[in-house]
């Protein structure tokens, strides 16, 4: 499957936010100007969250193992019920 960059921002005004995607792992993570993980990293692996504090951002690169829908939260669940959340339709 191919590669694509997400780019997050927590708008807040107070609040952090943990952005997940579910059943994908992020094989690139940078936050506030700085990478976190990288795929050419030695040793590095997978992430399955970027956590942001209140007005800060980032972006991921997820690797998404198969075709089909990956749905994706904040991890404020609240919110999420509230429909804060969305999904991604990965196709052949």
């Amino acid at each position: 499957m191919g590669m694509v960059r997400i780019r997050v921002p927590a708008a807040g005004p107070n609040r952090p936010s943990a952005f997940h995607v579910v059943g994908g792992q992020f094989d690139t993570v940078h936050r506030e100007g700085a990478y976190r993980l990288r795929p050419d990293d030695p040793g590095s692996g997978g992430a399955q969250v970027l956590d942001l504090a209140p007005a800060s951002g980032g972006f991921v690169e997820p690797a998404f193992p198969e075709a089909g829908t990956y749905p994706f939260v904040s991890h404020i669940m609240g919110d999420a019920e509230r429909g804060a959340k969305g999904a991604f339709r990965v196709t052949d």
